[in-house]
């Protein structure tokens, strides 16, 4: 079965690499009750430090980017497995809130390139038609390592000490970079690839429009991903507000214990992972019944962000329980939707051969939104000793999200290279693959 579905295990490990990216992003949120006493510090200050690694990892997702374009993924991807290991051993040598900034931006510039690359290799090992699935896989991965992450990391920092989390994190990042690096290889390169399945990977893939790569300038003139790109900011604002402050607002506004808080944190990713991997396979269907791929990624990609309103309900619930629920709903409406950005980038820009650009340039100017979500969320607590006014704003966000991608985005992709437009690029089929990594 699986020598005729590696293609499938490609997206498994990808999902895999994803979810240990989100353990190494959530093990200071799982630490963060421990450190704000430890260290004597408030919301607002710990907001900041939570928020430190989008820092880096915003300002390098473009030139990351365009570097997934030039150097192959099995070497990339490995290199910044290898950078997440060293930015978790790094913290534990940490003794101060200050002195923890630096490993946190450390860990910003080697996860820049993960979600271009990421994305590339999708690109790469699946034709179009199971594209939605795979990049539901991989933003899957989010809701998975935010899942399992806090209640094991919670069960380290209550029984061991807050280092610990970091010292498992890191150790799990170093055995990844070493078994991607002797595993992966390229479509065209893989011996174990058999010549069926690359022909179907092949054939439903959409042919370059000229050779090499357009012009980057095609990815600035497009409407449809600054669409994307502004729902996607509205969308990483909300995210990163639930991965950095969920755990904080369970011992908070809940009154749980930090071990209590890491396995109920797990709760709505849980049901988020799942969920996750339906919208791919509803947008994949609609693709393969006829229905253009923008206009069926937009109906996951709106429907989403719509269901991410019930955050509402957590702001305003007096029930633990309820609360927990709504949070549930939201939380799998924002993974719902997340895979569709990233099967909608790829459908618009791969025949342009910027499928990692792209990704750069959606995902670096979208998570400024995932900058001002833990600054902004740490801000207002601390100003108004709660959560509800943060989580009122979240949906705002929500809101503004949808109607962003309702209707900013076409029904039909296109793109332009060098004043022509090419249009219908993502109902276009291949008998080429793309390069690269």
């Amino acid at each position: 079965m699986f020598r005729t579905r590696r293609r499938w295990l490609v997206a498994a490990f990808v999902l895999a690499i994803t979810a240990i990216a989100y353990i190494d992003r959530v093990n200071l949120s799982i630490a963060a009750p421990v450190l704000t006493t430890e260290f004597h510090t408030n919301a607002a200050v710990m907001g900041l430090l939570l928020s430190s690694f989008t820092w880096t990892y915003t300002l390098l997702n473009l030139p990351a980017g365009m570097l997934v374009d030039r150097v192959r993924t099995r070497i990339l991807y490995s290199a910044a497995l290898l950078i997440w290991a060293v930015s978790s051993f790094l913290t534990t040598l940490a003794g101060s809130v200050a002195a923890m900034f630096g490993p946190r931006l450390l860990l910003g510039v080697g996860e820049a390139p993960f979600a271009p690359a990421a994305i590339r290799t999708l690109a790469d090992w699946l034709p179009k038609s199971e594209r939605g699935t795979g990049s539901s896989m991989f933003i899957s991965g989010v809701a998975l390592g935010t899942a399992v992450g806090p209640p094991g990391l919670a069960f380290l920092v209550s029984t061991y000490g807050w280092q610990s989390c970091f010292i498992a994190s890191g150790t799990l990042s170093l055995l990844a970079a070493v078994i991607w690096y002797a595993w992966y290889r390229h479509p065209l390169e893989d011996s174990r690839l058999t010549g069926r399945e690359r022909e179907l990977i092949v054939a439903d893939q959409e042919p370059p429009q000229q050779e090499g790569r357009a012009p980057w300038s095609a990815i600035i003139r497009h409407r449809d991903i600054w669409a994307i790109t502004s729902g996607y900011f509205c969308l990483l604002y909300i995210l990163y507000t639930f991965i950095t402050w969920l755990p904080s607002y369970l011992v908070q506004d809940r009154g749980m214990t930090v071990l209590s808080s890491g396995f109920t944190t797990s709760i709505p990713w849980i049901c988020a992972f799942v969920v996750g991997l339906l919208g791919g396979r509803i947008s994949d269907v609609a693709v393969r019944r006829g229905m253009s791929s923008l206009d069926a990624r937009k109906i996951v990609l709106v429907g989403g962000m719509v269901a991410a309103l019930a955050i509402l309900g957590t702001a305003f619930s007096a029930s633990g329980a309820v609360a927990v629920l709504c949070l549930s709903v939201s939380t799998s409406g924002i993974i719902f939707s997340n895979g569709a950005v990233w099967a909608a980038t790829t459908d618009i820009m791969r025949s342009l051969n910027l499928s990692g650009s792209a990704t750069g340039f959606v995902n670096g100017l979208g998570n400024v939104g995932g900058i001002l979500g833990p600054i902004v969320t740490g801000a207002l607590v601390y100003a108004t000793g709660s959560f509800v006014v943060p989580l009122v704003v979240a949906a705002g966000l929500a809101l503004v999200g949808a109607l962003a991608w309702a209707f900013g985005m076409r029904s039909a992709p296109t793109a332009s290279v060098a004043g022509r437009p090419v249009a219908g690029m993502g109902d276009a089929r291949s008998s080429a693959a793309g390069a690269g990594s």
